[in-house]
């Protein structure tokens, strides 16, 4: 069983990298379009995210599948907060289109080195502002539904021992 503190650790981890891979892709449009460095950028950031979600979701899928032969669908609570992040993803992403333009042009207009980098920064900080509590409460849901789900299975089992 999962506990709160590590939950919530992980909602914590998974945010920030998160974050990190939205500022770098930002940061990363100094390059020019298709340019290696942006090309690995990317890919690096899909590949970090992709890393992350596997290894928070495959090892309960694996073990839910061991413990009843099957994989469930994804909780209702879960598929919601999961819509949740990426509507606020989403709502920052598309603020950060909105101000793009006008942020660089007064970055540069203040004589900032590398605009590109500091907007990159200021997404990723609000991208993981965006997405933290979210995470932080799907957590905490999800180790009251394991407890919950743990406590069925003893009872269960503890009806057909006195049964039997």
């Amino acid at each position: 069983m999962t506990s709160l503190a590590a939950a919530r650790a992980r909602a914590v981890a998974s945010s920030l990298l998160e974050g990190l891979a939205v500022a770098a892709v930002l940061a990363s449009r100094e390059a020019p379009p298709w340019s290696r460095t942006r090309v690995r950028t990317a890919t690096a950031a899909a590949g970090l995210i992709a890393a992350d979600q596997i290894g928070a979701e495959l090892p309960a899928a694996l073990r839910e599948a061991g413990r009843t032969g099957e994989v469930p669908p994804v909780p209702e609570h879960e598929r919601r907060a999961l819509v949740q992040a990426g509507v606020r993803g989403l709502g920052v992403g598309l603020l950060m289109m909105a101000l793009d333009r006008p942020a660089l042009d007064a970055l540069a207009g203040r004589g900032v080195r590398r605009p590109h980098r500091w907007l990159g920064a200021a997404a990723g900080l609000a991208h993981v502002a965006a997405i933290a509590p979210v995470y932080w409460r799907l957590g905490g849901e999800r180790v009251a539904a394991e407890v919950e789900r743990d406590a069925a299975v003893e009872a269960e089992l503890q009806a057909m021992a006195a049964g039997g």
